[in-house]
């Protein structure tokens, strides 16, 4: 895990500040080495967290011995060992044990090739010193970061969009603003700014350093596997084949040089990954958890039933309002915008307790969108009723009572596009009627299919599962921690979309098939009780100045950044409301804070 920066401008000589600055920017991401690579119209730099050979001779930029090709590479892949063996078959020889060179030997016997054969995830970046170009590189689901800023004669690639803030100046896109205050992230290409690009997930772009010019393709696009299930499938084969790729997935992300470390939530996913991992490793587990001072939204409970089970040595780490409230801006920052679910906030500084005793962690993000976790696939016959009635009835002439609430409260938008907001986004729309969403990725996402199902697995899978993982790891590197997401693995992936979905996704519960996947591994009290995931009681920590109440006067006051969107006096008003204790046609005031500190984080006069 690491970070990177390219920049391509013919005839320029980058500066080596400028380079150094860049890296210093993303020391968080690799404490353990720094590099730099340059030449006329090309910059390259390098930030190492080391994983796998974690020897100097695996340092970054990386380049074969003759000099065609030089990398740098921010990610881990997980069948790197195959393909090595492969290479070595065609005459390749390698000077590391890693999973960097196997990269750029790949390059150099398949050329873009190499990007099909990969297992993984990652960002990279090559300079093909025939061709004089550069290509970048995302790995299919986006589960690592990429940007991409095209300014003139300038075009740049970095992990972070930190680094790039030294070329470009930082403005929010009202178009990305929209997005952030009704879904809490933008999806698609939008990255929060004018001008930087967030790389979609199985893309890769060329760039010619001798002249400049770009060139796109997507090697790879998840959603094809969707819409082509296999009906013959029996639930007993289904289940079968979703163990035997699951536990293959964990199996791969428990390679490491330097050990791996679980975090256990207590839920589902993560107890199940934390049963597979240990039964496969046979050996202790360290795990870590969030404690909540709050016994309402704790899940020590669930988590005992797990290590009582298993060999592992379980560390709780204690949380309250204070807590939460001192490191919001913190996450914030290293989010880069506001953080799409607030559990950010306790990753990061459930990070910075793992980072004390290891540099890696396995999480259990991504079974909700690949298994039918969310409370919208057990529903799922309603919201395509709550569609059809809504665009066929006046919504002038709905009464305000069941069963129509839920129809007025859709409209005529796109159910399985709204289905993941569960605040009343009509409110923030009436705060701010100019930063509506348009018509954006996720209906263009939605339109792909015709089956509803189809349409909610594949908005989950490319829009909300990428805010997930881009959560997960922005706040493990803030920490310099690389974070592995077993349940967001290709393989496994094309597996599970192929499955029909009576099995899979039937309606009326939510992840049956890996809850019978978790019954050869955990006790049916916690595979079959009621989903929590990682809420907090926002409304209890608002109303306290030592929480995140102390953030209310940042949307009333003379300062407000958010207030530049609409009417100062609405913002009061909202806050008023809720200190009264007003609950119904209320926005949702913690994503309203959470908005104005990043927009806060940005340098004045960018709004």
């Amino acid at each position: 895990m690491c970070g990177i920066v390219a920049l391509v401008e013919p005839g320029r000589r980058f500066e080596r500040t400028l380079l150094e600055a860049m890296g210093t920017d993303m020391a968080h991401r690799g404490p353990d080495a720094a590099g730099i690579y340059e030449q006329e119209g090309l910059g390259l730099v390098f930030r190492r967290l080391s994983i796998l050979d974690p020897t100097p001779r695996a340092d970054q930029p990386m380049s074969d011995p003759d000099k065609r090709a030089t990398l740098v590479f921010n990610g881990e892949i997980y069948n790197f060992r195959e393909l090595r063996r492969e290479l070595e078959g065609l005459g390749a020889t390698f000077c590391t044990t890693g999973d960097s060179e196997v990269i750029l030997q790949g390059y150099l016997a398949w050329g873009e090739g190499v990007l099909d054969r990969l297992q993984g995830m990652y960002a990279f970046v090559i300079h093909d010193a025939a061709q004089n170009r550069i290509i970048a590189a995302r790995d299919p689901f986006g589960i690592k970061p990429l940007y991409f800023a095209n300014a003139g004669n300038l075009a740049a690639f970095s992990s972070e969009m930190r680094p790039l803030a030294r070329v470009l100046r930082p403005e929010p896109d009202p178009d990305a603003v929209a997005e952030l205050l009704t879904f809490g992230w933008a999806a698609g290409s939008l990255s929060n700014l004018k001008g930087v690009e967030r790389v979609p997930g199985g893309m890769v772009i060329g760039v010619s350093v001798a002249d400049g010019s770009v060139t796109r393709r997507r090697f790879c696009d998840p959603l094809d596997m969707l819409g082509h299930v296999d009906r013959s499938i029996s639930p007993d084969e289904a289940e079968k084949l979703a163990h035997e790729a699951l536990r293959t997935s964990v199996k791969a992300h428990l390679v490491s040089d330097v050990g791996y470390t679980v975090q256990l939530s207590g839920g589902v996913d993560s107890s199940i990954v934390t049963a597979m991992a240990s039964d496969i490793a046979r050996k202790r587990l360290t795990t870590f958890a969030v404690k909540l001072d709050d016994e309402r939204h704790d899940e020590s409970r669930w988590r005992e039933m797990v290590t009582g089970r298993y060999d592992v040595d379980h560390h709780e780490v204690p949380f309250d309002a204070g807590k939460f409230a001192d490191a919001l801006p913190r996450a914030v920052q290293h989010m880069e915008g506001p953080s799409p679910h607030m559990g950010c906030v306790l990753l990061m500084l459930l990070c910075d307790e793992i980072a004390k005793v290891s540099k890696v962690v396995l999480t259990g993000e991504g079974a909700d969108e690949f298994f039918g976790g969310y409370l919208r696939f057990a529903q799922w016959r309603k919201l395509v009723s709550q569609e059809k009635a809504g665009r066929l009835l006046p919504q002038s002439l709905l009464p305000s009572c069941r069963p129509f609430l839920g129809i007025k409260r859709l409209g005529r938008r796109d159910a399985a596009e709204y289905a993941s907001v569960y605040n009343d986004f009509n409110a923030m729309h009436d705060l701010f009627p100019g930063l509506v969403p348009k018509a954006g990725f996720r209906g263009e996402v939605s339109r792909r299919f015709r089956d509803f199902r189809d349409r909610l697995l594949a908005i989950d899978q490319s829009c909300y599962l990428e805010s997930l993982l881009v959560r997960q790891d922005k706040m493990a590197m803030a920490a310099s921690v690389e974070a592995r997401v077993p349940f967001v693995h290709l393989p496994l992936a094309q597996v599970l979309n192929s499955l029909p979905h009576s099995v899979r996704v039937p309606g009326a519960q939510t992840k049956p098939l890996l809850k019978a996947v978790g019954e050869k591994y955990l006790p049916g009290d916690l595979l079959h009780r009621r989903k929590v995931g990682l809420t907090l009681p926002y409304a209890d920590w608002l109303k306290r100045d030592d929480g995140l109440g102390r953030f209310l006067p940042d949307l009333t006051d003379g300062s407000s950044r958010l207030a530049a969107y609409t009417d100062r006096n609405r913002l009061v008003g909202v806050v008023e409301r809720f200190r009264r204790g007003e609950t119904t046609g209320m926005p949702d005031l913690v994503r309203l804070v959470n908005v104005e500190t990043w927009l806060r984080s940005l340098p004045s006069g960018a709004v």
